[in-house]
């Protein structure tokens, strides 16, 4: 029998009359929802189809190969089609068998989608066999970085920044800016090194590059709750690449956690899920739905993200959201201790401990939840959810101080967690 959402979040959500003055206005963005032929595409398209003849008149030619596992990396941008990741990862390994001992830019194209899946450790050793080739350090410098952080190393991750001569460029800036946010917890820092990381692009006539930047920034305005700027940014991505999705789903993030406007944000989503398939969206569209106290709505949209999720081809790429899903809304307490230890084992990161303490304070160990939280998450992670498990393990613990402090702390990141988290929050908040 399905599991209904649970009470606490059908009786518990409540929006308030008074509202803030909405940010988005669908006049500004409607014109995004109109389907037009994606150029980007129609281009790798014909890039991709140029190199395949390529392959096919000259078969083991590596220059092809390695053309076609760019576009096809590429192109996963915008299909969101995960099988276009191992396509790429398959064409580079090929290529690695011959030049793997000549130029290291085929490690470093591995290690990139490897990120991209979730492949953190094997990313690792692909970046260590490019450091030992020794050629173009300072781009696998870069990517050491990049690595590093996503493995909770931030002694490597500092180490390699540090090791970067000029602190004035863009590479720096933008990794800086990450390091400000994700080790130290300054997000104002983090905003003002992405704002100096703009200007040095923002004259570029390539639109990639503005639209990442921008993207990122509008998501950092977010974070800081400042939400026109945050949306403006939005706005100005669309303007130069209306096929920048991630641009949509902020606004309709934007629409849907801080103006309470259901109807557009579900048409922003339905709008995404034509274009760009993946399963993130039947994640926002659950929440919607629980804002709405559609239990069915709900239940059928998670259980589509949880369908669509058990592709292996995914791997650990959405651990993140099952493990909540598992934690706090199936209330299934050996799967989400599961999960967080499969991803602590991968990723040892302060965030995946904090999934682990909380998954021992689902299953009723709350003293080691506690210690697991001291040792590895307090002071040491940043992010809202990790804020809210440690508020959530110091309640069950009795730390009511303890508690009141992390909850306070999430609870300037409502607009980031979203309607359901909030209002839990302020439940806990009044019973302490």
């Amino acid at each position: 029998m399905k599991k209904l959402i649970p009470i606490m979040i059908i009786v518990l959500f409540t929006i308030s009359g008074c509202q803030k003055p909405p940010i988005t206005n669908f006049k500004d963005y409607a014109v995004y929802l109109q389907p037009t032929p994606n150029t980007h595409l129609q281009q790798i398209d014909t890039e991709f189809n140029f190199w395949t003849n390529k392959l096919i008149n000259s078969p083991g030619d590596i220059i092809a190969e390695s053309k076609l596992a760019g576009l096809l990396t590429k192109r996963f941008a915008y299909s969101g089609n995960i099988t276009e990741i191992h396509r790429a990862d398959s064409l580079y390994r090929v290529v690695n068998v011959i030049n793997h001992t000549t130029g290291s830019g085929t490690f470093r194209s591995l290690a990139t989608n490897c990120i991209t899946q979730h492949r953190f450790q094997q990313a690792q050793l692909y970046i260590d066999s490019a450091l030992a080739l020794g050629d173009d350090k300072y781009l696998t410098t870069l990517m050491e970085f990049d690595v590093a952080m996503e493995l909770g190393n931030r002694y490597r991750a500092q180490k390699a920044l540090n090791s970067l001569a000029d602190k004035t460029t863009f590479e720096y800036l933008i990794r800086a800016a990450k390091y400000k946010d994700h080790v130290a917890g300054d997000l104002d820092a983090a905003i003002g090194l992405m704002e100096k990381a703009f200007d040095k692009i923002k004259d570029n006539p390539a639109p990639a590059l503005f639209c990442w930047l921008k993207t990122n920034l509008g998501d950092l305005y977010g974070h800081a709750n400042r939400y026109s700027e945050s949306y403006q940014c939005y706005l100005q991505v669309l303007a130069k690449d209306p096929h920048y999705y991630h641009a949509l789903k902020g606004i309709a993030w934007l629409a849907f956690s801080h103006d309470n406007n259901v109807a557009n944000a579900r048409k922003i989503v339905a709008y995404l899920q034509q274009q760009h398939s993946v399963p993130d969206y039947e994640l926002l569209l659950s929440q919607m739905a629980a804002s709405q106290h559609d239990s069915m709505a709900y239940q059928q949209h998670i259980d589509r993200f949880i369908t669509a999720t058990k592709n292996k081809l995914y791997g650990n790429m959405y651990n993140k959201y099952l493990f909540a899903i598992e934690a706090d809304e199936q209330n299934n307490a050996s799967r989400c201790l599961q999960i967080a230890e499969t991803e602590v084992a991968h990723r040892p990161t302060p965030e995946a401990f904090s999934w682990l303490a909380w998954a021992y304070c689902r299953n009723g160990e709350v003293n080691k939840a506690m210690e697991t939280a001291r040792l590895y998450v307090a002071n040491k992670c940043f992010e809202p959810d990790a804020l809210y498990y440690l508020g959530k393990i110091y309640q069950a613990g009795g730390q009511n101080s303890r508690a009141r402090t992390y909850l306070k702390a999430a609870q300037k990141s409502s607009y980031e967690l979203g309607p359901v988290v909030s209002n839990s929050i302020k439940e806990s908040l009044k019973a302490l």
